[in-house]
């Protein structure tokens, strides 16, 4: 794979986000490690979603990045998704398939011991010391896995089974919604590939204007 951080840093400033630079350091001195750096693209991609449709962005760290809506500020929490194994998989067999012949695909428990969306939950759960104490806070997924491309609704569905165990005191409950950044479109009047859920037992709920306004967006 071949990643210009240069092209990356300059969109971001171009496009308005803020410490930028702090950011652009941090990628730089993971420069002889290619797969890190792709991992940590995805802040800019997300980045990049969000100023596109107005919204202001800060690079950080623990979280990631800091958003401005509206005079409201909500943290997001960015995680990448590497293609998997059985995607490669599915792709071969999908080729190797006769005219009208059924192939499964996506199924990663072999592999992981685990569905996607209770990966996509672990993560949730893992990334709680992330989230900041009394303000909204989303995790996004930069997905470029076909096997877990529409597993979101089921991650947060699995994510609140946790919460509920934990009782009201669960510090799970600072996390007011996942969102994904998928790598196939949606077939609506619409077409995107962004999706959002809204956690149920969540202390602060993410503000729906700026759900419906990220659910128009789109990023190649």
């Amino acid at each position: 794979m071949v990643i210009s951080i240069d092209w990356w840093i300059a969109e971001l400033k171009r496009l308005g986000a803020k410490d930028v630079d702090q950011y652009e350091r941090k990628l730089r001195s993971f420069r002889s490690n290619e797969r890190k750096i792709f991992e940590l693209i995805a802040e800019a991609r997300a980045a990049k979603l969000f100023l596109t449709n107005g919204v202001g962005v800060t690079m950080q760290d623990r979280p990631d990045l800091r958003l401005d809506f509206n005079g409201e500020i909500i943290y997001a929490e960015v995680k990448h998704q590497h293609e998997k194994e059985i995607d490669r998989r599915d792709e071969a067999r999908m080729a190797a398939a006769g005219p009208y012949e059924f192939v499964q695909i996506g199924n990663v428990f072999d592999d992981e011991q685990q569905h996607g969306w209770q990966g996509m939950c672990a993560t949730a759960i893992k990334k709680e010391s992330q989230y900041v104490e009394g303000s909204p806070n989303i995790l996004v997924f930069v997905n470029h896995s076909n096997s877990i491309d529409l597993h979101l609704r089921s991650a947060v569905n699995e994510f609140d089974d946790a919460v509920r165990k934990g009782g009201a005191g669960s510090p799970l409950r600072k996390l007011g919604g996942m969102m994904m950044i998928g790598i196939n479109q949606s077939v609506r009047y619409n077409p995107n590939n962004v999706e959002f859920g809204y956690t149920f037992y969540a202390l602060k709920t993410i503000n729906p204007y700026f759900v419906e306004l990220i659910n128009q967006g789109q990023i190649a």
